[in-house]
């Protein structure tokens, strides 16, 4: 799979929540979020244009590690934008801030560009959670998630006019 689309892309993490977690052992149990659920990866481009919806992982994971696990290291590069969660991947992310130093103004201004770019992705995963098998709660057994989910996948992009591949 390769990613031939001129410009930057943006890249963020969304927590696909299930109601089944003692199944698991609460190994899909996401602190951030409280809640169980599967880490996915969602890559669009700047005018919103869904490109890629990555496979569950196993497992509660940080996007960071969802992003490597999937080889999108591979794929991607500077010119990607994402957030505070990919510092360190070598995308443009926001710049953290030290504890007890005051941001410079130039910094604020780099961050808040950032940010205002990067919406476009928040956007995307909320039309791509407006299926609801996405965002009330997978209440199927959790051996039969993969199977749905790429239903669902397959039914977005073709929502969104494209194919699948």
């Amino acid at each position: 799979m390769s990613l031939d689309v001129p410009g930057s892309l943006v890249v963020d993490g969304t927590l696909v929540p299930t109601w089944n977690w003692r199944s698991l052992g609460k190994t899909n149990f996401s602190g951030k979020h409280k809640r169980t659920g599967f880490n996915h990866q969602v890559i669009c481009t700047l005018d919103g244009r869904l490109l890629v919806i990555t496979d569950p992982l196993p497992e509660a994971r940080h996007d960071a590690h969802a992003f490597r696990a999937h080889g999108l290291d591979q794929l991607l590069d500077s010119s990607t934008l994402a957030d505070k969660g990919y510092i360190g991947l070598g995308l443009a992310t926001p710049t953290r801030r030290k504890p007890g130093v005051k941001v410079p103004q130039g910094v604020k201004d780099n961050n808040r560009i950032i940010n205002r770019l990067r919406a476009v992705v928040e956007r995307v995963i909320a039309q791509v959670k407006t299926w609801r098998v996405l965002y009330s709660g997978f209440r199927r057994p959790l051996s039969l998630y993969r199977q749905v989910f790429s239903v669902v996948r397959g039914l977005v992009f073709y929502a969104a006019g494209r194919t699948f591949e």
